[in-house]
């Protein structure tokens, strides 16, 4: 009994110790949020157009990346379109001069403490003019001979396959050929014979005769047997795929991407002429080497493949060659089955010998290597890749979203989207970084950081975590502004007006970035996607879903035979927990995932799917028996549910939506959920363009809620919510596309109401600052603790700052100095064509009253200067204090310890965009602008170009109405 004094105490250290733990790791989450660490900052594209460089303007660029909050930058080494006669040439991809250019910025991003990463090739794919035949990316080709009774005892000559000279395009190809006509390099493979005319079901009629054949003289010396047979003579040489779209000094043949010979030679190549530069990575700034979209068309070939094949599926491939050209020479489903195993032993060829070899080769010189591996992929590219195993193999997955511009697929599926894929994958196999090549569009100068956010804080509700600006051209001088750029953008470069005004925009990324990187992802679900390649998952509930509320993870085949489970849920080697598995339908199943869902039923998993017809390995009778076993509601080991829904099942399951309000089936809010030492992190985005105030239920227990707001960095305790044994309910008010954080953790309850209810029909606009309830609406509202009700009588007090205004020019483009505007209006509506066209900064100047007695104050009341509506972005000042940048909805700041009795003097500076003086210099003739873009797509008009003297002018400037507000806080 002596020594129970003593095991309390031990157990009392260790309780106290993991308090401190867990409150250090509260302390250090919210120092990171409020001031974002560099490597949650995002990044950029660095284009470097045809290779044509500006030393000197690469470290004015640089430093501007830093000044705007950018921690680095992917060189991406380009060429421009045919219509493109704007840029210059410049040296050939990794010349001594070119890697001069590499080494000032990586130096450059050195000094500032940035990192950067290099493409390996000029445009994509891998690839450049390096590469010999031997290593260049490979096709299969074929010659067709008829044998008929005629030539049956002759010895028959086989006609040379016909390798082409032009590609698919029409282009002349880069395949090398010797004098005889035939390429340089070449392989024989096989020749088989078929019979004619007729459709093979068993492949026993298929002769392979290529022992027969001599390569020499090509001819066949065998004996026919009867009938009349077509003999196939295969060969291996060059494909057409060169770089897509290379600077022209730097054109190339691309990589045999399924040899891991030719991966070590072009690593070995580009790495080699960066250590000229940089005899050190890990002394550098070089921290990555990224491998960009696989594009490749056509046929494909690698020399190992036949082997490789046979070692995977226990059967040759020769006698299938016909069918890679002719499908229906085979029984249809012969001619499935061979699709299924060829298309999966190509995937594992380009997983292992390029993605996990590139990563293997970086990571021993103290690189990363990221990619968007095998992708963009199916369905948009006809990639032969399975994405999350292809994309777990490499240090960093990327992916990508566009801004205005989709492509649909038949189900509704943006195939363009690749977040939720990317995500997964990541998380899955536990790379922590979900890379994302964001905000990519056709629309040029169309858009600023308001019209983007919706797109990335969509993103991060699938997951992204990382942004890589699509991107920021590198900007020579040659031309006039804007200048050349990539023809897709955004924009994001120190050329573009409003980009010095983006620091709060990338801080406001990095928040958000910062949290999603630091915790885990929570999801009820797990969605098993099939064992099909190639493969896809689609943007957030799209191909699958589970029901309003709720999310989901995406795992493959890999993953899935290493799942567990643990008190009847399902466990992720990452350690995440699921209720339930959900099985993509498949008509067949891989006897490993049968054997594995046999494990976890008898450990009590809960797995819902539809019965598959057939195992899909040959002969595997005693995994054929399992199918039946397994969808046995008599099997007293548990079975597969056939008759519910992942969201039906939950619900008997008496789990609760994660997430929920009135009327969240129409998603008016999107969220995401994140966990990490006892701590929720939900994100909450407002879907709508419009502000929408709902009384959210978070499914949470004994916790307290904060709100972390990413565009401040500051964190909140609201005072109005309410606790119950199943959730935590709380009124959110999000403004037009507004997100923010709600966060969960122990802590004692503070909550003076448990809820606020309109008593007017208007809704409530529930706002907390600095740990103080605002209504930012006028109206009665009910306040509820317990059994007790509270009638607030809301008013906000508003002083129109209206009348005349100074309107600044900087003194370009011809414009006025100044002028005097009798309202707030858009430039584009000045009669002035040099204003209504105008693309630039100006300043709004104007002095103001501020009456003493406009309002009593009161403990905790707020006075704020709401600038209405503005267009793209302005920074603001009042009597000589920066307030910040407008940026986003709302365009409000706190003045209440700034505003002053009697004259106030505001100045607000606005920037937009360069559309309006691009297409008044196109109506006008005027010679102001000059650039390589002739056309642009606009809001409102997907995959439609639109000449600049057809592009609708943007509103411009300062709009408002602006306005003093006073509002008190909830009592």
């Amino acid at each position: 009994m002596k020594k129970l004094p003593f095991v309390f105490l031990i157990l009392g250290c260790l309780f106290g110790s993991q308090l401190v733990l867990s409150q250090n790791r509260y302390d250090a989450l919210k120092k990171g949020f409020e001031t974002p660490p560099q490597y949650a900052r995002p990044k950029v594209y660095y284009w470097w157009l045809n290779g044509y460089i500006d030393t000197n303007r690469i470290k004015e660029e640089i430093k501007a990346m830093h000044e705007v909050g950018i921690m680095g930058f992917d060189i991406f080494e380009i060429g421009v379109n045919a219509s493109d006669t704007v840029t210059p040439a410049g040296p050939a991809f990794l010349s001594s001069e070119s890697l001069q250019a590499i080494k000032i910025a990586l130096d450059e991003a050195k000094k500032y403490g940035m990192e950067a990463g290099l493409n390996m090739a000029s445009s994509w794919n891998a690839g450049g003019s390096w590469v010999t035949p031997e290593f260049a990316s490979k096709a299969i080709y074929m010659s067709k001979t008829k044998i008929d009774n005629i030539k049956k005892q002759q010895k028959i000559k086989l006609p040379f396959p016909e390798v082409p000279k032009n590609d698919n395009r029409g282009q002349e190809t880069i395949i090398k050929f010797n004098r005889n006509g035939k390429p340089v390099y070449y392989r024989e493979i096989a020749v088989v014979a078929l019979p004619s005319k007729e459709v093979i079901a068993d492949t026993a009629k298929i002769i392979d005769v290529t022992r027969f054949f001599d390569p020499q003289s090509e001819t066949l010396n065998w004996q026919v047997p009867e009938g009349d047979w077509d003999v196939y003579r295969f060969i291996t040489s060059n494909s057409t795929e060169k770089l897509m779209l290379p600077s022209p000094n730097s054109t190339g043949p691309i990589i045999d991407h399924f040899d891991a010979n030719a991966t070590q030679m072009h690593f070995d190549y580009v790495i080699e002429k960066l250590r000229t530069i940089v005899p050190d990575f890990r002394e550098s700034s070089l921290k990555s080497l990224y491998l960009a979209s696989y594009e490749a068309r056509g046929m494909t070939w690698t020399p190992s493949l036949p082997v490789v094949f046979r070692d995977m599926h226990r059967y040759d491939i020769y006698k299938f060659l016909p069918l890679l050209f002719n499908k229906d020479l085979y029984q249809p489903s012969l001619a499935e089955r061979f699709q299924t195993d060829f298309q999966k032993t190509l995937s594992e060829l380009m997983i292992n010998n390029f993605y996990r070899k590139a990563k293997e080769i970086t990571n021993s010189y103290g690189l990363k290597i990221n990619s968007e591996s095998g992708g963009p992929g199916y369905p948009l590219h006809n990639v032969p890749v399975e994405p999350l195993k292809s994309l777990g193999a490499i240090d960093i997955p990327r992916g990508e979203f566009w801004i205005n511009h989709n492509r649909l697929n038949k189900d509704g599926i943006d195939v363009l989207r690749m977040v939720k894929e990317v995500s997964a994958a990541s998380h899955i196999y536990q790379r922590k970084i979900v890379e994302q090549e964001a905000f990519t569009t056709f629309q040029h100068w169309q858009e600023a950081p308001s019209d983007m956010k919706p797109y990335g804080d969509r993103a991060f509700c699938e997951g992204m975590n990382k942004v890589v600006f699509h991107g920021f051209t590198h900007y020579p001088g040659n031309i006039k502004e804007p200048g050349s750029v990539y023809s897709a953008g955004t924009h994001y470069n120190l050329k573009n007006i409003w980009f010095p005004k983006t620091e709060p925009f990338n801080n406001y990324l990095s928040r958000v970035s910062f949290i999603l990187q630091e915790a885990d992802f929570y999801a009820d679900v797990l969605y098993y996607y099939g064992d099909r390649t190639p493969n896809f998952t689609g943007h957030k509930n799209s191909r699958f879903a589970v029901g309003p509320g709720y999310d989901y993870e995406v795992i493959n085949t890999e993953i899935f035979t290493r799942l567990t489970v643990e008190n009847k849920k399902l466990k992720l080697p990452s350690g995440a927990i699921f209720e339930l598995l959900y099985l993509e339908p498949e008509k067949e199943m891989h006897p490993d995932v049968l054997k594995k869902i046999e494990d976890l039923l008898r450990q009590g998993a809960q797995i819902i799917g539809e019965k598959p017809l057939r195992v899909s390995v040959r002969d595997d009778n005693e995994t054929k028996q399992l199918i039946d076993k397994l969808w046995d509601k008599n099997n007293k080991s548990g079975f597969v549910i056939t008759d519910a829904t992942p969201l039906g099942l939950l619900k008997k399951m008496n789990i609760q939506p994660d997430v929920s309000y009135p009327g969240f089936e129409f998603n008016d809010f999107d969220y995401t959920h994140y966990k990490t030492n006892g701590m929720d992190f939900y994100y909450i985005r407002n879907t709508r363009n419009h502000w929408v105030s709902k009384n959210v239920a978070f499914r949470q227990q004994n916790k307290i809620p904060e709100i972390w707001n990413p565009q401040s960095g500051e964190t909140d305790s609201p005072d109005i919510y309410s606790l119950n044994s199943a959730s935590v309910s709380i009124p959110v008010s999000l403004p037009p596309y507004g997100a923010i954080f709600y966060v969960f953790r122990k802590g004692e309850n503070r909550a003076k109401y448990d809820q606020v209810t309109s008593l007017n029909q208007s809704d409530s606009r529930v706002f907390t600052y600095r740990n103080r309830t605002y209504i930012l609406n006028d109206g009665v509202f009910e306040l509820n603790k317990g059994s007790q009700n509270y009638v607030f009588d809301n008013h906000i007090s508003m002083q129109p700052i209206d009348g005349a205004w100074e309107l600044f020019f900087p003194g370009v483009f011809d414009t006025p100095e100044k002028v005097i505007l009798p309202e707030l209006t858009s430039w584009t509506e000045s009669k002035n064509e040099k204003i209504k066209y105008y693309s630039g900064t100006a300043t709004y100047k104007k002095t103001f009253q501020y009456d003493i007695n406009s309002a009593f104050k009161k403990e905790g009341q707020k006075i704020f200067l709401d600038l209405g509506e503005l267009s793209k972005i302005g920074s603001v000042i009042l009597n000589d204090v920066s307030l910040g940048i407008a940026w986003t909805k709302p365009y409000w700041f706190d003045v209440t310890d700034i505003i002053r009795p009697g004259d106030n003097t505001l100045v607000i500076e606005v920037a937009n965009t360069w559309s309006n003086r691009l297409t008044g210099d196109a109506i006008t003739g005027g010679n102001y602008t000059d650039t390589n873009i002739n056309a642009t797509n606009i809001p409102g008009l997907n995959k439609v170009y639109v000449p600049w003297t057809q592009v609708p002018l943007i509103k411009s400037g300062l709009l408002g109405p602006v306005t003093l507000k006073t509002v008190n806080p909830v009592e």
